[in-house]
């Protein structure tokens, strides 16, 4: 008997944007990537990982696209989704696109007897932003949100509002 795993794929960023995807627990991670590319309409064929993480959302070892490091956890082809995305309380980090840094916190919802076909979207929620926001990795790896006061300041720590009514015309 198949089963279909429901795995939700949040958008890291400040508004709530998440999509539900129906797949078959004998698909691979490198299939996951794809469904879930597909379901934010992101341009296809970008190099991606998927990270390990624990329950409080740290970044931990890569699976790859590709696998490279012979230490590593191999490619994403080497995983069925059902070992690692197959019950409650497994979630993955995928990065998706290393030049817009797309980041998606993955987890298990729930696991359903089903034919096998086709990944499906069954729930969408919110809108895809245009661009990737900025993720910003904050302590032991986990993801935080850039903070937008702190964008407009420079390496310093000054920001335009603290220079205000000073020139250096005056020399």
């Amino acid at each position: 008997m198949n089963t279909r795993l429901t795995l939700r794929a949040i958008l890291h960023c400040p508004d709530d944007v998440f999509r539900d995807v129906a797949i078959d627990s004998t698909a691979t991670l490198e299939e996951l990537h794809v469904a879930i590319a597909q379901a934010y309409d992101l341009e296809p064929g970008q190099m991606a990982s998927f990270y390990t993480t624990d329950d409080q959302w740290t970044q931990l070892d890569e699976i790859p696209l590709m696998a490279m490091d012979p230490q590593g956890l191999g490619a994403m082809s080497d995983h069925p989704l059902a070992r690692i995305l197959g019950t409650p309380g497994q979630r993955l980090i995928f990065i998706y696109d290393f030049l817009a840094m797309w980041t998606f916190m993955v987890e298990f919802v729930r696991q359903d007897a089903g034919a096998a076909g086709e990944p499906q979207i069954v729930l969408s929620y919110g809108d895809r932003p245009k661009e990737a926001p900025d993720p910003e990795f904050a302590g032991e790896g986990g993801l935080a949100y850039a903070d937008e006061e702190d964008e407009e300041e420079d390496e310093y720590g000054f920001d335009e509002e603290d220079l205000d009514g000073y020139s250096s015309d005056a020399w």
